[in-house]
């Protein structure tokens, strides 16, 4: 059993690829990224105006 999990690992270093990693290029690679990111941000922001919004209107209404 615990062979097979060595013999994996020695083939992933033979190819010299890490498990999971991607093929593509580095630039899309970071691109996706900045992308993610971006998405993240906006999803934080719209999540915090909404809470900002329902705790106005609750105190003042």
């Amino acid at each position: 059993m615990n062979n097979e999990a060595n013999d994996r690992v020695n083939e992933d270093a033979e190819s010299g690829k890490r498990r999971g990693q991607d093929d593509g290029p580095t630039a899309l690679r970071l691109g996706r990224t900045a992308l993610f990111g971006l998405v993240r941000g906006i999803a934080t922001a719209t999540g915090s105006a909404l809470i900002a919004g329902i705790m106005w209107w609750t105190r003042d209404h």
